[in-house]
């Protein structure tokens, strides 16, 4: 694009709607890299951006072309009913782990005074806030083994408030005393599945946080395997899986001997999405 061309938004929306062609909806993303080049709401079509602003609007619209996500280009998602900050390199929450979140929220909720729970595999420190938001008289851990999500998790915390006990840890390697509460969105795609995911997913969220081994399974079935060690009786695991998952992680928990009750529920679409167990 030349940026001394198209100067007015109504010709700077046409350009970016035909640079976003192959897009879902190049209409609406056209004006949402409008209104983050600029910081302002509609705008008339005839109006004229400064240099600074045509330069930026070209540089969002090129990137969102190249498939990156709108969280890392504005920086900030939403989840639930708060936002948290989304740098480069860490996960970006997605719509069925507030499905999780919520599930969680419940479950911990139910749980006895001064409650324990914890986040693996943490991220931005979605969970974890959505938890500490949920019970302020609970403690709440939350581990990863990427220095970078915890820094994003501490610094989101801190913004909304809540108090969180952050660790590096794979998954239970540094982590102390048991919880009424696990909670994890591991990575569960095969690896075989991985170069068939979304271009905005494969290629800006970290392949840790994707690849869950041969079957998907590599890091669900430790946790199913491990996480009675770590819970109160009767407490509670919470998993994000892939539907296919469903039966091997079922079968895997009832054989162990060490779950009172096993089951997977379904998300919003009607897929099985959340292997919940409860310790005997």
């Amino acid at each position: 694009m030349d940026v001394r061309t198209p100067t007015t938004v109504s010709e700077l929306l046409a350009w970016a709607k035909r640079k976003l062609a192959g897009n879902a909806d190049p209409v609406r993303e056209a004006r949402r890299a409008l209104s983050l080049a600029t910081g302002k709401g509609p705008l008339p079509p005839g109006e004229r951006l400064s240099p600074f602003e045509r330069g930026r609007f070209r540089r969002i619209v090129e990137a969102r072309a190249r498939g990156v996500p709108w969280p890392l280009l504005e920086g900030i998602t939403d989840f639930l009913d708060f936002e948290v900050l989304v740098p480069p390199g860490v996960f970006i929450p997605r719509p069925e782990t507030e499905e999780l979140a919520e599930l969680a929220v419940r479950e911990f909720r139910k749980a006895p005074p001064s409650p324990r729970a914890l986040d693996i595999g943490t991220g931005t420190g979605v969970l974890a806030i959505a938890l500490a938001r949920a019970r302020p008289d609970g403690e709440v851990w939350a581990v990863d083994i990427s220095p970078k999500a915890l820094r994003a998790a501490r610094r989101n915390a801190e913004r909304l408030g809540v108090k969180i006990e952050l660790r590096r840890s794979d998954l239970f390697s540094r982590v102390e005393g048991k919880f009424h509460l696990i909670v994890a969105n591991p990575p569960y795609v095969a690896e075989e599945e991985l170069s068939k995911l979304p271009r905005e997913v494969r290629a800006f969220d970290p392949r840790r946080a994707l690849d869950g081994g041969k079957d998907g399974l590599a890091l669900a079935s430790r946790i199913v395997e491990e996480a009675p060690n770590h819970l109160e009786p009767h407490g509670v695991l919470l998993l994000e899986i892939s539907p296919e998952q469903k039966e091997a992680l079922l079968r895997l928990a009832r054989d162990m001997g060490k779950w009172g009750e096993v089951l997977v529920l379904s998300d919003l679409s009607g897929r099985p999405r959340f292997f919940l167990g409860r310790r005997c």
